[in-house]
């Protein structure tokens, strides 16, 4: 019994597909390129419930975090500007550097 299970998830592994990373592409900001220094941490997430997938970026340097409205489709997302993220109407800042 034991050496069935070995088998099939030797042969489970062999079947696995290698998944293929393309280069990093530029995202642009009503056609400029969206820089928020080094050590981005980007995200994609509906963010404000519009059913598009909108941009989180932290910023590495000043632990500042960006929010990007999506105002096109998934498909081909569209970003108009961008908010810093705030808690009780201060701007949150997180531990950089």
């Amino acid at each position: 019994m034991r050496i069935v299970i070995v088998l099939a998830c030797a042969a489970g592994l062999a079947l696995a597909v290698t998944p293929r990373f393309l280069g990093p592409d530029t995202v642009y900001d009503s056609g400029m390129p969206i820089d928020v220094g080094y050590y981005a941490a980007p995200v994609m997430y509906d963010w404000n419930g519009d059913g598009a997938k909108d941009l989180i970026c932290g910023q590495f340097s000043a632990g500042y975090i960006r929010l990007y409205p999506n105002v096109g489709p998934d498909s081909a997302p569209e970003f108009a500007g961008f908010s810093y993220f705030q808690a009780d109407g201060s701007q949150i800042t997180l531990p950089s550097g």
